[in-house]
């Protein structure tokens, strides 16, 4: 995968409340637990850490829970900069979110 498909992943510079949210999810699956467990430790209900994930909204609590925690920077959640993420975090996060400027929804040629 070259640098520009990572751009293209994380939408970067993309500030849109889907945008968000899609990194959000890819955070949250790149940690390998669930959205109950990563509320109780981040110290937030599971309907709140859900309602701000569905919203593409974290607060300053989610967002310094998930750079503490998971050194996730804030700035790849909100802007998709993963400059600052260390490599290993930025690959797992990779796998969970889908290149845009990929056509999969085109049929194959018959």
């Amino acid at each position: 995968m070259d640098y520009l498909e990572k751009q293209r992943r994380c939408r970067e510079t993309v500030i849109t409340p889907q945008a968000i949210h899609l990194r959000l999810v890819a955070a949250r699956k790149s940690t390998g637990l669930n959205a109950r467990q990563l509320a109780s430790s981040a110290g937030i209900t599971y309907s709140t850490f859900k309602t701000q994930e569905a919203a593409g909204s974290p607060s300053l609590k989610m967002l310094d829970f998930y750079w503490k925690a998971f050194q996730i920077d804030p700035n790849f959640i909100m802007g998709g900069d993963g400059a600052r993420l260390p490599p290993d975090t930025f690959e797992a996060i990779l796998e969970h979110l889908d290149d845009p400027a990929a056509n999969t929804s085109e049929k194959e040629p018959e």
